[in-house]
């Protein structure tokens, strides 16, 4: 009998994502200059989101108490587990919607820095020939829609689910953090995928398939850093060197077939 039992195939994808997200993080240890450069373009989104989101976290309570009181629920302790409920739920829908929407305008605004970020860690590896400038902008913002329009869809449902007492909060938070990190990692392997001649959304998705559990653990993981204060802004430049070595990482033949 062995000494240890073997890891399941499933654990050893989540271990395997978690790693590699990790690993993009430490991109900061090895060339922190490059690093700081891709710091930029998300910086510049995070002053066109900060108003947004203060105004938002500021009035949190007022929407839960809102709710509670729309709900019929207007004085005593049921009141207030309606309202702060209802705040989380509304937290944490609009948690998946701002990360795919800072996600989207940050690589749309730092192509050029994340593109040579990218390319970086790469190393010398044979391109796909490159997509012309304006092709590639017009696909890019379509996909970009595609992403929110996903992210708003789910986020509906994740603010009815955040509503059940108790469950409903933990339960939206948690969906969400695993749906909005596919989202994620699906947007942040455009580039190295597209390096290796895969560029339509459709067809990343299909790529990814078979290694499911390892893109949501590594998306997961980044989407967390992206709630932290100021996580979005320094962890970018680190997903984006994440998202290159995912890619790397996966069968010499995963591709051949989209």
């Amino acid at each position: 009998m062995p000494a240890a039992r073997a890891v399941s195939r499933p654990a050893a994808e989540v271990i395997e994502g978690i790693r590699t997200a990790i690993d993009g993080l430490r991109g900061w240890a090895r060339a922190p200059r490059l690093m700081l450069l891709g710091v930029i373009p998300g910086a510049i989104v995070a002053v066109l989101f900060g108003a947004a989101l203060t105004v938002l976290v500021v009035n949190l309570g007022a929407i839960g108490e809102a709710v509670a009181e729309a709900l019929g629920a207007r004085d005593g302790w049921l009141a207030s587990l309606v309202s702060v409920t209802a705040s989380v739920a509304v937290l944490a829908a609009s948690s998946l919607v701002a990360v795919a929407l800072f996600a989207t305008l940050t690589l749309a605004i730092g192509g050029p820095f994340f593109e040579a970020m990218s390319r970086r860690v790469d190393g010398d590896l044979e391109a796909a020939p490159e997509e012309p400038w304006w092709p590639a902008l017009r696909r890019g913002l379509a996909e970009a829609l595609v992403t929110v329009a996903i992210s708003l869809g789910v986020s509906l449902v994740l603010l009815l689910v955040g509503l059940l007492p108790v469950v409903g909060s933990a339960t939206a938070f948690t969906v969400g953090a695993l749906v909005g990190g596919r989202l994620l990692a699906i947007e942040l392997t455009a580039y190295p995928m597209a390096r290796r001649g895969v560029v339509a959304r459709r067809d990343r998705v299909r790529a990814l398939k078979p290694y499911r559990l390892r893109v949501i653990a590594f998306g997961a993981l980044i989407f967390l850093l992206f709630l932290l204060p100021l996580g979005a802004v320094l962890a970018m430049p680190a997903a984006v060197v994440g998202a290159t070595l995912l890619v790397r990482r996966l069968p010499d033949d995963s591709l051949r077939t989209v």
